[in-house]
């Protein structure tokens, strides 16, 4: 699985996603509604409320009974998923599967290179470590030259130095070090701009759903129904519920990989120092 997501293009992952989330989304339209879907049950009152007068003017209640229950049954036919993407619209519901997809996607590649095995291989550095005493400086390259990880290129970038001087060879190591570090924060970068896009297109979705419930009281000659403003106002609340649901979890992550990188970081400047301090003079 961690080759699948190093080896892998960014579109291939997307797409790997992507098919994970329609899949998802079509198994879930199997779930049954929800108890929190407040717009059937405001047209389910409503229809009830119509059939009580009818029965007190007819005097037949057990009709009425039965067709209220008609009724009920089939305004709550939508699952749960199905009315969180029919108020979400076409326009915030792609929005937001993206966000979702790249965010998972971001949190698995991060966690595989923010690890100390990918970091600092232990094989690896035993076995530096054990060339250097034994004084096999051009096996002690090649072993850290081939390694892929930042570890490797730190020392091999130390080693190819260290004819011109322990200080031209530690500033080597600096830069390659900063270049490393640079990379591995530019990934995760993009899951702390996911924690602050999120909340605003959130917002978005909520001006868009209150104009559109402002937009319904205006062109009404009255009192407008509560059923004909649940729309735009189920439109507001739930894009503000969703992107907040999406950017805390992002922001969490983002802090407790930053803390991980950081105590990486001192662990990989320390251990390096250690190493490399036999060429002192």
């Amino acid at each position: 699985m961690k080759k699948l997501f190093l080896v892998c293009s960014p579109i291939q992952l997307i797409g790997f996603f992507l098919l994970f989330f329609v899949s998802f989304a079509f198994f879930s339209g199997l779930i049954p509604d929800s108890p929190v879907s407040f717009v059937p049950l405001l047209v389910a009152q409503e229809a009830e409320a119509e059939n009580a007068e009818n029965e007190n003017q007819a005097n037949d209640a057990a009709d009425d009974g039965d067709a209220t229950e008609g009724d009920s049954s089939d305004v709550s036919q939508d699952s749960y998923l199905f009315w969180y993407l029919k108020a979400l619209g076409p326009l915030f519901a792609p929005a937001f599967a993206i966000l979702s997809i790249c965010f998972v996607m971001l949190v698995v590649m991060n966690w595989m290179s923010i690890s100390r095995n990918n970091i600092m291989p232990q094989d690896m550095i035993t076995a530096f470590k054990q060339q250097l005493d034994d004084q096999n400086f051009q096996e002690a390259y090649e072993t850290a030259h081939l390694n892929e990880s930042a570890q490797g290129k730190i020392l091999a970038a130390g080693l190819a130095k260290m004819q011109s001087g322990y200080e031209a060879a530690q500033q080597s190591m600096s830069d390659v070090a900063e270049e490393e570090i640079m990379r591995i924060e530019q990934k995760l970068g993009w899951i702390a701009m996911i924690a602050g896009i999120a909340p605003m297109i959130g917002l978005l979705g909520t001006v868009f759903g209150m104009v559109d419930s402002f937009n319904v009281i205006a062109r009404s000659g009255t009192a407008p129904q509560a059923s004909e403003l649940a729309n735009g106002i189920s439109t507001a609340l739930i894009t503000t519920q969703v992107g907040l649901l999406i950017a805390i979890p992002a922001m969490l992550v983002y802090e407790f990989l930053r803390n991980k990188l950081a105590l990486l970081v001192l662990e990989l400047t320390v251990q390096t120092e250690n190493l490399m301090s036999r060429f002192k003079t």
